[in-house]
C-alpha cells in the first residue's frame, strides 16, 4: 500500500499535468509568447529533438494527430517508449534501452535537420 507521502506527490503531480494541460489547450504556442523557446534553436538555428513538442502536444490536446506528428514525429516514440520504462523496471534498467534511445535520439537530431 502506498504511503500517505508517495500519495500525496502524485496527487501533486497529477494536478500539476492537468493544468499545464488546460493551459496547453488554451493557449496556441504558436501564437502566444509565453513559453520557453529552445535556447539551441535559438543559438544555432537548427532543431533540437524536441523542438516542436509542445506544439505538437497542443495539436494533439485538439484532436490533431496528423498535426502533431508534422511538428515532433518523435513525441510518438517518445510517450510509448516512457509509458513502457516507467511500466516495466527491468526495461527501464537494461543498458540496451539506454543506448537504443541515445541512438533513436541522435538519429532522429540529424535526420530532422538534415532533410
Amino acid at each position: 500500500m502506498p504511503s500517505a507521502r508517495s500519495t500525496a506527490i502524485i496527487s501533486g503531480l497529477a494536478a500539476l499535468l492537468a493544468v499545464g494541460a488546460v493551459i496547453l489547450y488554451r493557449f496556441d504556442p504558436a501564437t502566444v509568447h509565453g513559453y520557453p523557446p529552445c535556447v539551441f534553436h535559438a543559438l544555432t538555428g537548427l532543431q533540437c529533438p524536441g523542438c516542436g513538442t509542445t506544439r505538437a502536444l497542443h495539436h494533439l490536446l485538439h484532436g490533431d494527430v496528423a498535426g502533431a506528428f508534422r511538428l515532433n514525429a518523435m513525441l510518438f516514440v517518445v510517450v510509448p517508449f516512457g509509458a513502457l520504462a516507467a511500466a516495466s523496471r527491468r526495461f527501464a534498467t537494461h543498458p540496451l534501452t539506454g543506448w537504443g534511445a541515445v541512438i533513436v535520439t541522435i538519429a532522429w537530431w540529424i535526420g530532422r535537420n538534415v532533410m
